[in-house]
């Protein structure tokens, strides 16, 4: 008798990464995210990167779950692939691999199979910086700066106050230390183990872990319910 398999799903993500942050800077795209993977809320993982080159122009970001993130891996690895056969002195840029991403992601969540991540896909190609983000039902944008998961809620306020065009490798790394550092004090997935990497006309870096300097001493970390007395 043939057993009938049913189709799977995935209904939940398992192992997930956190925040990603990127942004515009004068050069090209700068992007930071931690290392951390997280089994459910128990930090499982402390070495995955999820920062990737794209071909010759893109730079990809991944939160939410790490196989689909590799899935999706293998997707751009065939398209960076096909395109490199043509061999027609042309190659895909950051706008075509955005678009690309949008495409894939709506088709899932449309058979009701989303890839479960939000991506920040950005690039320089011909002078041109392009930044760009994807959700897991294909919701997409570009802008100067954009973040996923909880670094959509606090750390793009920071940048709305303190971006500006004409920032410096420098600068751009700074703010974006900025931003993980209270991603880290609030984000209960963070890690302190800081990738940030960095796309120009020059092609793509990917910038060796480090960890931030923390201070936990402020008053509102030391008693975090005074005021709330009764609350859990």
């Amino acid at each position: 008798m043939d057993t009938v398999t049913e189709s799977q799903r995935t209904l939940y993500p398992y192992v997930t990464g956190s925040s990603v942050v990127a942004i515009k800077y004068k050069d090209g795209i700068l992007m930071a995210a931690d290392m951390g993977g997280s089994y459910g809320s128990t930090l499982r993982y402390k070495s995955v990167e999820r920062l990737k080159p794209i071909g010759k122009h893109s730079l990809l970001g991944a939160s939410g779950e790490i196989s689909d993130f590799q899935e999706i891996m293998r997707y751009l690895d065939e398209l960076i692939l096909i395109d490199n056969m043509w061999d027609d002195g042309n190659s895909l840029g950051p706008k075509e691999v955005h678009n690309y991403l949008t495409r894939v992601m709506y088709n899932r969540r449309n058979k009701f199979n989303p890839l479960w991540n939000s991506l920040v896909l950005g690039g320089v190609k011909k002078g041109q910086k392009y930044l760009g983000t994807v959700s897991m039902i294909g919701v997409n944008y570009e802008d100067n700066h954009v973040a996923t998961g909880l670094g959509n809620h606090l750390a793009r306020p920071i940048l709305r106050d303190e971006w500006n065009e004409n920032l410096t490798f420098e600068e751009g790394v700074k703010l974006l230390e900025k931003c993980m550092r209270v991603l880290l004090y609030r984000d209960r997935s963070a890690v302190n183990k800081i990738q940030i990497s960095k796309i120009t006309e020059e092609g793509a870096t990917v910038y060796p872990p480090f960890s931030l300097k923390t201070y936990w001493e402020f008053s509102a970390f030391k008693n975090p319910t005074v005021g709330a007395e009764g609350s859990w």
